[in-house]
C-alpha cells in the first residue's frame, strides 16, 4: 500500500474459478483498517463512464466492493471475495483492481506496494490514476497469477454432542504461496481452547508433488499424502494459565502462537486449486495426549458437497465441526458463544460462508500479533 510513499502494508490478488481474493496486510504498527473500497475494470473510460472518476480524481466510495471496521477491532487483515463472473465478465486476461483503504493513523492508503517476487502486486506495475488525487491501481493476468491467500481454520472437537459453540478448540492460520516449482505453507497454531490434545494434519493428493520438506511426518497413503504439522497441539501450545487452554482466556497470559512451514515440491502435473490447496483435519486424542492411535478424525466442512463432521446443540440444531475462514479472524473467548459475536453464524443446511465477513461483536480474543 502507498500513503503519502509510506509503505504500510500490501495487497496481494488471487484467482481460482469462484473468487477474486484481494488480501489487505497492515504491517506499520498501531495502524489499523477502518474501511476498504475494491473495484474491478478493464480501463479507466469504464470508470469514467461510470461516475467513479470525476474531474478532480478517483472516487473509491463509489466503488463496488466495500467493508467497513471498527477501531476497536485492531484490523490489520482482511481478505475481501469478488465472485469470478465479475472478472470474467471484462472479457480481457489482464484485469485491473483498485484497492483502497482508510485507515485508523487518518491516512488513506492504495494498494500498489509490494515486493513483487512471488505476488501479483508490484509498485512497477501500478497505474496512477488521472486527476489532482492521489490513487493508483495495479493488475492481474488471469492465466498467470497464483499468490498468498490467508485462510483460517477453526474447529469444535467434540463429535455428535453438545458443544459450548465456541470455536476456539483449535485454531490454525495458514498462508500459502504458489509458484512455478513450489507451494509454501505456513501453519500458525493461533489458540487452543480444548482439554482433548490434537495432531494438525493435511492430505494431499500426490499427482505432481516431487517431495515434501518442513513437515513434523509424511505418509505416504497411496493416491495421497498424509502430511503432519503439529503432532500435539497441546505441546505446540501450552497453557500460560489455570485453565490449561492457550490464547482463549481473557485474564491468561498471551503464549505466543506456534509456526512451521511447510513447502511441497511439485512439477506441471500439480492440480493447484486455490480456494483449497489441502485439505486440513485434526486427529483427536481424548485422552488429553497425543500418543497412540487417535479416537477420531474432524476435517472441514465442504459446503459444495454438504459432507462434513457435525455435532448437533440442545435444540437440536446442526453444526460443522470444522469451519474454513478465507482471512484472518478473530475467534470467541471461552465460553463465549460464536453466535454471540458474529451473529449471521447459522445452523446446516443454512450455513453459509458470509457470516466472517462481519465485524465482530465483543468477547473475541486479542491476538498476540
Amino acid at each position: 500500500m502507498n500513503s503519502q510513499r509510506q509503505y504500510i502494508g500490501s495487497v496481494d490478488a488471487a484467482l481460482d474459478n469462484n473468487y477474486l481474493y484481494v488480501t489487505y496486510k497492515i504491517t506499520k504498527p498501531n495502524v489499523y483498517l477502518l474501511e476498504t473500497n475494491l473495484d474491478v475494470f478493464r480501463d479507466c473510460a469504464q470508470l469514467v463512464r461510470s461516475w467513479k472518476i470525476g474531474l478532480f480524481g478517483i472516487m473509491p466510495d463509489r466503488f463496488a466492493y466495500q467493508a467497513c471496521f471498527r477501531a476497536t477491532d485492531r484490523r490489520t487483515t482482511y481478505t475481501a471475495r469478488i465472485p469470478r463472473s465479475a472478472v470474467d465478465c471484462l472479457n480481457i486476461d489482464l484485469v485491473s483492481i483498485a484497492a483502497n483503504a482508510e485507515l485508523t493513523n487518518c491516512g488513506v492508503a492504495w494498494g500498489t506496494e509490494c515486493d513483487g517476487t512471488s505476488n501479483c502486486v508490484s509498485i512497477n506495475s501500478a497505474t496512477r490514476f488521472p486527476g489532482l488525487y492521489g490513487g493508483s491501481f495495479f493488475q492481474l493476468n488471469k492465466t498467470e497469477c497464483a499468490d498468498p491467500i490467508d485462510f483460517t481454520y477453526a474447529w469444535e472437537d467434540l463429535r455428535n454432542e453438545g458443544n459450548d459453540a465456541d470455536y476456539n478448540d483449535l485454531v490454525i492460520k495458514s498462508a500459502v504461496t504458489k509458484r512455478t516449482a513450489t507451494m509454501d505453507i505456513t501453519f500458525t497454531a493461533s489458540a487452543r481452547g480444548a482439554g482433548y490434545d490434537h495432531a494438525f494434519k493435511f492430505n494431499l493428493p500426490k499427482t505432481g508433488v516431487t517431495s515434501i520438506t518442513g513437515a513434523a511426518n509424511v505418509q505416504d497413503n497411496g493416491t495421497f499424502y498424509t502430511v503432519t504439522v503439529f503432532p500435539s497441539t497441546k505441546t505446540a501450545l501450552p497453557s500460560s494459565g489455570t485453565s490449561g487452554f492457550a490464547n482463549t482466556v481473557a485474564s491468561e497470559l498471551c503464549v505466543t502462537p506456534a509456526t512451521r512451514t511447510v513447502t511441497v515440491n511439485i512439477n506441471n502435473s500439480f492440480r493447484y486449486n486455490a480456494a483449497r490447496p489441502y485439505e486440513p483435519f485434526i486427529s483427536v486424542y481424548t485422552s488429553g495426549t497425543a500418543s497412540g492411535t487417535p479416537n477420531y478424525d474432524l476435517g472441514i466442512y465442504d459446503l459444495a458437497t454438504n459432507t462434513g463432521d457435525t455435532w448437533t446443540d440442545a435444540a437440536g440444531k446442526v453444526f460443522p465441526n470444522g469451519i474454513l475462514i478465507p482471512a484472518d479472524w478473530k475467534w470467541p473467548l471461552e465460553n463465549v458463544q460464536i453466535s454471540a459475536v458474529y451473529p449471521t453464524f447459522t445452523s446446516l443446511p443454512n450455513f453459509t460462508p458470509t457470516w466472517a465477513n462481519t465485524a465482530p461483536a465483543a468477547g473475541t480474543f486479542s491476538t498476540c500479533n
